[in-house]
């Protein structure tokens, strides 16, 4: 996978200003060239259909993105020109959907006075999901040999992990707290260093490779593993300390006024492409730079990506990933491509969560249902028995209830020893660990209660 680089850059432009006149606003050329940001390949396929110059019809997308041009304070490896990106409309309105869902009174306020969201514990289990998913999702993208389902499963059980996938798993996730624990700090070469390691210990085929920048003679190389072509050297290692320093200063500096403003979503955005481009360790760069966009979302207050999943969207739609990557470096280190790659994952992922939200909605008010049997059930017991009445053969423990609610061992043993002193579970033995499952015919007690009103 390669990104040709385009006949026409920035620097071209100021000989080739009739191009400017090709589209007029209002025009089918004009909507179909300027209304989506297409890389070069797709101008230039639009172009052909519509008759016109391949190289003119580019030109003048070019001049048409100069006008709202954002040259960045990062620079890529070996050039003059820094990165920038093009604050337009296009951004602009992924950007507003985003932030009505997250705090305009869509959904996803986390204010919001009625459901899900309204009740503390909902939110802890709802955060807890989240992790687990994430964790699990961002493993899968790096190749771990496991399953979403058994991902999560691992998470829940508390067991400790029997495989590097299974190892991984847990690494993400820990990481993941971690984030939470650090949204008051600065970037710095050593929090990068700490969500590295973290990440990638007792993983990795060389341990010496674990929490330290890699050096001059690794040879680390992007690479396409379909064709095992090399698709992006990163910049040398030599540079790395002075260029990570830059990139730690660009991600601390307030971006809040005037000219110099930067939305906080965009400048995730851009640290996660970045870290991905400095490609500072010889293995969890990926993973590293994913959780350093959560870092920076939930320090600036978008609190609601504690309860967003991005990975499992990037990796259903994994080839974006790189071909974002791909696009920006070849045209005028223009990040907007990945920053609308990745912004389009975000509007996703809010869906998704919107969908999530109604689900358990419905979970808490089916659950009502069980205070026929005792009106004194705590949610979290209601939506355990209506779990395990939809999955009868789950095994639950202690540390399982704990671990999908954020409770003290003591919270999740009452819990459930009050449900087996109710007979609506039972309990047996693996080892010193007490195992509890459905009571036998629980279901059909349920169901004569209701009938009977």
């Amino acid at each position: 996978m390669k990104a040709e680089r385009p006949p026409v850059q920035f620097a071209d432009l100021a000989k080739r200003s009739s191009a400017s006149q090709l589209l007029f606003p209002g025009t089918t050329e004009h909507k179909l060239l300027l209304g989506e940001y297409r890389p070069w390949r797709k101008v230039r396929a639009i172009a052909h259909d519509l008759g016109i110059p391949a190289e003119d019809a580019w030109a003048s997308v070019k001049m048409a993105r100069s006008y709202g041009w954002r040259a960045l304070s990062l620079v890529p490896s070996g050039a003059d020109s820094p990165f920038g990106l093009c604050v337009g409309p296009h951004i602009s309105r992924q950007l507003h959907r985003i932030d009505r869902a997250t705090g305009g009174g869509g959904a996803f306020a986390l204010g919001s006075e009625r459901g899900a969201f309204s009740d503390p514990g909902s939110r802890d289990r709802l955060r807890i999901k989240t992790l687990m998913d994430e964790a699990a999702e961002s493993s899968l993208i790096e190749g771990a040999a496991t399953t979403r389902k058994d991902a999560v499963e691992l998470l829940r059980s508390g067991r400790e992990p029997t495989s590097i996938g299974e190892k991984m798993v847990v690494n993400n996730y820990v990481a993941m707290q971690t984030i939470k624990r650090v949204v008051d700090r600065p970037l710095s070469v050593e929090m990068l260093l700490r969500l590295q390691t973290i990440l990638t210990k007792d993983t990795l085929a060389e341990p010496d490779e674990i929490g330290r920048l890699r050096v001059a003679s690794e040879a680390v190389r992007v690479v396409d593993e379909r064709t095992g072509e090399a698709i992006f050297t990163p910049p040398p290692a030599a540079d790395l300390p002075e260029r990570l320093a830059r990139l730690c200063d660009f991600a601390n500096a307030e971006h809040e006024d005037g000219d110099d403003f930067l939305h906080p979503i965009v400048k995730a955005c851009i640290l996660h492409f970045m870290i991905g481009y400095e490609h500072p360790f010889c293995d969890g760069n990926g993973r590293t730079a994913r959780a350093v966009f959560y870092w920076f979302a939930i320090k600036s207050g978008y609190t609601i990506f504690e309860y967003t999943a991005i990975s499992e969207l990037i990796r259903k739609s994994y080839a974006g990933y790189p071909q974002a990557y791909l696009d920006s470096e070849s045209d005028d280190n223009d990040l907007t491509y990945f920053v609308l790659y990745k912004l389009n994952v975000i509007i996703q992922a809010l869906a998704r969560l919107a969908e999530h939200i109604a689900e358990q909605e419905k979970k808490i008010q089916d659950s009502e249902r069980l205070l026929k049997f005792a009106k004194d059930l705590n949610l979290r017991q209601r939506l355990l028995l209506e779990h395990a009445l939809r999955k009868p053969l789950t095994v639950y423990t202690v540390k399982s209830h704990m671990n999908s609610n954020g409770i003290t061992p003591v919270t999740a043993r009452a819990d459930l020893d009050d449900l087996v002193r109710r007979k609506f579970m039972v309990t047996s033995k693996r080892g010193k660990e007490v195992l509890y499952m459905l009571a036998p015919g629980f279901a059909q007690k349920l169901a004569s209660k209701l009938a009977k009103g």
